[in-house]
């Protein structure tokens, strides 16, 4: 067992007295991260065997711990996995070393190897130059080239082997051809506009991780519009166009949503009821 493992095994069960203090089950975590719950016993138990890469691993970790408020244990826990990294680093590295030695110069052919066959050179050559052939056959019978015009390079004045016929216009061709231009007119652009997203609709929405008091009363008017038990499970929402103060009677077993925005458990620490208020613009404060 390597060193690491016993602080990973030591963590998980920091992290699993975190959850229970927070009133959630494994299932309940499931839920809202949608972590498989193999993975989630995995972390509270120390064992990454069936984990896939490092990388996957420490998100999975990243959002537990964030869902759980214990954030401050993830630096432990990017420590204590730096062994499952060097392990595979260490694979790759003399995967690859064993790779230059086969491939490096100057290094002894392995056992087995067989060169290449001078064969496969010969051949790739004798196909280019049947192309060749083809396309000077294929040019000359349909008019492409013309031979008669081909000459030697002359060396002596750097004039060029092809020589063309005289007083031919830029407008037609050897043949008598009359090159006519043609103007093609360019399709208007098309500019499609896309559709101005609607705006979010504000509203305040609580989710019950376990049974808690609540008392939510709107700014204009005093009269509480729910004060009651909301069972756990249960999901409240409200349209709100004016702040909303709300009483939770046990802070560490309520989730709120506002304006659609996760705002997680509104207190994983508190020991007493607490008064919090939230405003249509996304804004939010506890009241002491």
């Amino acid at each position: 067992m390597p060193d690491n493992q016993e602080r990973l095994i030591e963590l998980g069960r920091i992290v699993q007295e975190r959850r229970e203090a927070s009133g959630m089950t494994i299932d309940t975590v499931y839920e809202r991260t949608r972590i498989r719950t193999e993975y989630l016993n995995g972390i509270e138990q120390g064992d990454y065997r069936d984990f896939p890469e490092t990388v996957y691993i420490k998100g999975f970790l990243r959002t537990y711990l964030k869902l759980i408020n214990a954030d401050d244990l993830l630096e432990d826990f990017n420590q204590a996995l730096t062994y499952k990294e060097y392990s595979k680093a260490s694979r790759q590295t003399s995967t690859e070393s064993a790779g230059a030695k086969i491939l490096g110069s100057g290094s002894n052919v392995p056992e087995g190897f067989k060169p290449a066959s001078h064969f496969w050179i010969f051949l790739v050559l004798g196909a280019a130059l049947l192309g060749t052939i083809g396309y000077v056959w294929y040019a000359f019978k349909y008019g492409g080239l013309d031979l008669k015009n081909l000459k030697l390079f002359n060396f002596a004045n750097n004039t060029p082997a092809i020589t063309l016929p005289e007083n031919i216009s830029d407008d037609v061709t050897p043949d008598g051809v009359v090159i006519e231009e043609v103007t093609i007119s360019e399709e208007p652009e098309v500019v499609v506009e896309e559709p101005e997203p609607e705006p979010i609709k504000p509203s305040l929405e609580i989710h019950a991780i376990n049974d808690v008091w609540l008392t939510v009363i709107f700014a204009s008017n005093p009269t509480p519009v729910y004060r009651r038990t909301l069972k756990r499970g249960d999901v409240m929402r409200w349209d709100m166009n004016e702040p909303v103060r709300v009483v939770f009677g046990r802070p560490t077993a309520a989730q709120v949503f506002l304006n659609g925005k996760d705002l997680g458990i509104v207190n994983s620490s508190a020991k007493k009821p607490e008064t919090h208020v939230y405003n249509p613009d996304g804004t939010h404060r506890k009241i002491k």
